[in-house]
C-alpha cells in the first residue's frame, strides 16, 4: 500500500448504476461517512468506512498517510468545454449583454469571438501560457482536475498552432490534465470578409481542411476537432465536411450545436458520429 487517506469525514464515491442519470438519481453521490482511500500504484484499490477497512490494510513503514481533517474527499471535477487560451478581455460586451443586445448584434459589430481573436493573435506565446496558466490555478482551487482546452481564437494556421502549442505546454508544466481540441472553425476570420462583410465561407473551410488539420495531426497538437455550427457561423453542410476531415485524420468529431438557433447540427452531430454536441 502506496497511500492511505483517512479522517474522511464524508467520502463521495459517485458510486451507482452504469450511465446516464437524471431525476432524483442526481442526487445520490454514494456518500461514506468516516471513509478511507487506499492507493497502490498510482490507483485507487479500495474505498470504505475507516473502521472496517482499516483492518484489512496491510501498511508499509514507508506507507503515506494523509489525514483529511474530518474534511470532504470527492472525485475532481472535469471540464468538457473551456476555450482555456486567449489573449484580452471582453469586460465591455458584457455590459452590452444586460443592455438587452444580442449575440448575433455583438458580432455583426466585429465584437465576440472576432474581438478576442485579434488580441490572441496579438499575444505572444509567453504571455498567453502566462494568462492561462493563472486561470488553471484558479480552475484547480476549486476542484477541477481534468480540461478540455479548445483553440479557436486564432483562426489562421499560426494562431492556431500557436494556442495548441500553449496548451500542450500548460499540460506540461501544471497538474491539470489537459485534453486539446482545435477549432479553427469557431468563427470566420476578418481577412476572409469583405467591407460589404461578405465571407469567402469556401475559402476558409478549405484552408481548415487542407491546411489546419493536416498540420495539427502531423503536430500531434490535438485529440478532437470542435466546429461552430450555428446561425451566422459555420453551416451544416461546411461542419459536416470539417469534420469529416477531421476524422480522416484521426481527430475525434465535436461540435457546438444549435446554440443560438436550430440550425441542423444536432442531425450532423449524428452523421459524424460526434462525440458530443455541446
Amino acid at each position: 500500500m502506496d497511500l492511505i487517506i483517512q479522517h474522511i469525514a464524508q467520502l463521495l464515491t459517485l458510486a451507482g448504476p452504469k450511465g446516464p442519470r437524471s431525476g432524483a438519481a442526481m442526487a445520490d453521490l454514494g456518500i461514506i461517512e468516516d471513509g478511507l482511500v487506499a492507493v497502490h500504484d498510482g490507483k485507487i484499490i479500495a474505498v470504505g468506512k475507516s473502521a472496517e477497512l482499516k483492518p484489512k490494510l496491510s501498511l508499509r513503514p514507508d506507507t503515506k498517510v494523509i489525514d483529511a481533517g474530518n474534511q470532504v474527499v470527492m472525485p475532481g471535477f472535469v471540464d468538457c468545454h473551456t476555450h482555456l487560451v486567449y489573449g484580452g478581455s471582453r469586460e465591455e460586451e458584457f455590459e452590452q449583454r444586460a443592455c438587452g443586445a444580442t449575440y448575433q448584434e455583438i458580432a455583426a459589430r466585429g465584437g465576440g469571438i472576432r474581438s478576442t481573436v485579434k488580441a490572441t493573435r496579438a499575444a505572444t506565446k509567453p504571455e498567453l501560457h502566462q494568462a492561462a496558466l493563472k486561470r488553471l490555478s484558479r480552475m484547480l482551487l476549486w476542484g477541477t482536475t481534468t480540461a478540455e482546452a479548445k483553440s479557436g481564437y486564432g483562426l489562421s494556421t499560426e494562431s492556431e498552432l500557436k494556442i495548441l502549442e500553449v496548451i500542450r505546454d500548460l499540460g506540461k508544466t501544471q497538474p491539470i490534465e489537459l485534453v486539446p481540441t482545435f477549432m479553427g472553425a469557431h468563427e470566420f476570420p476578418d481577412e476572409f470578409r469583405t467591407t460589404n462583410n461578405d465571407i469567402d465561407r469556401d475559402g476558409y473551410v478549405k484552408l481548415i481542411c487542407e491546411e489546419m488539420i493536416p498540420q495539427v495531426k502531423e503536430l500531434g497538437l490535438a485529440e478532437f476537432c470542435d466546429v461552430f455550427c450555428d446561425q451566422g457561423v459555420f453551416t451544416p453542410a461546411e461542419a459536416e465536411k470539417i469534420l469529416e476531415t477531421a476524422s480522416n485524420f484521426d481527430l475525434v468529431p465535436k461540435i457546438h450545436a444549435d446554440e443560438l438557433a436550430q440550425v441542423g447540427a444536432a442531425e450532423v452531430a449524428g452523421k459524424v458520429r460526434a462525440i458530443s454536441a455541446e
